[in-house]
């Protein structure tokens, strides 16, 4: 993919605006407005030509029974939700186990995000060794895991936020050059809600994404205290559907350079190469 200006096109705010409003929980807030509306107007009808008959009294009871279904929708939703603590401790067990299962194969050097196929799957690279920017360029992993095949060894895995990455995408998200900014912005702040605010900015070859009240603020506390290595070897979740969308939006190979705790923010810099 050629390289392109990382502003936003004419149309991708109209296009994100649409995108967010269709992914917020399967729009129930707008669901339940547009009841309190309907049960507004029958309760308006009724005021209006209240004569004291059975077909006023009805029309009151109509409306007053679609409003009172409109707030049960907005404050109790049919959704099944679990709770932060509980789905972090999860995901922990699981991302620890592998990291553990590498630092033991001796696999210390940091995952490389690379696309594979014209399916756009994407996996991540963990050398056998730390690579020089010249190799990263020219790793061309297949989808077994043991990847013996050139003079650079390693292991090919799917990354820990493929899972969230395939979820944005089959929602609808899609990733560009053009508009990668907003399209992450919009996918983890509307889409999945798992930040409060995020900010995505391209130095050079850098892209920093800062976010602020993390949904799995536990989860990247439990894994840095356990296993700082892990936020660079294969990322958390999160930091890793991060590193998938830079990846489908730009073609290119992506590291997870560092990873920040600033207080209320979490900085990830990642490197494309």
């Amino acid at each position: 993919m050629s390289e392109g200006s990382w502003g936003e096109m004419v149309g991708d705010g109209e296009r994100n605006g649409i995108f967010s409003g269709f992914m917020r929980k399967g729009n129930i807030a707008s669901i339940a407005m547009a009841f309190a509306l309907f049960g507004a107007v029958l309760l308006i009808i009724w005021w209006a030509t209240n004569d004291g008959s059975t077909m006023s009294m009805l029309m009151a009871l109509s409306g007053i029974g679609i409003i009172s279904l409109a707030i049960m929708l907005f404050f109790f939703s049919p959704s099944t939700y679990i709770r932060d603590d509980v789905c972090d401790s999860m995901v922990a067990t699981d991302v620890l186990s592998l990291n553990s299962v590498l630092s033991s194969l001796l696999v210390s050097a940091s995952g490389i995000y690379v696309p594979v196929g014209k399916e756009g799957t994407i996996k991540v690279f963990i050398p056998a060794s730390n690579l020089g920017d010249g190799d990263i360029s020219k790793l061309s992993p297949g989808v077994e895991v043991f990847d013996v095949r050139g003079p650079i060894k390693g292991l090919s895995l799917t990354p820990p936020g493929y899972g969230l990455f395939r979820n944005a995408v089959d929602m609808g998200a899609i990733f560009t050059l053009e508009g990668l900014e907003s399209e992450i912005k919009d996918v983890m702040e509307n889409g999945m809600e798992l930040v409060s605010s995020l900010s995505v900015v391209r130095q050079g070859d850098s892209v920093i994404v800062s976010m602020r009240g993390l949904a799995s603020a536990g989860l990247c506390r439990s894994i840095r205290k356990a296993d700082p290595a892990a936020c660079t070897r294969m990322g958390c979740p999160i930091c890793s559907s991060i590193a998938c969308m830079i990846v489908s939006g730009t073609g290119r190979k992506v590291k997870i350079e560092k990873i920040e705790d600033a207080g209320k923010m979490l900085i990830a810099t990642y490197r494309l190469f």
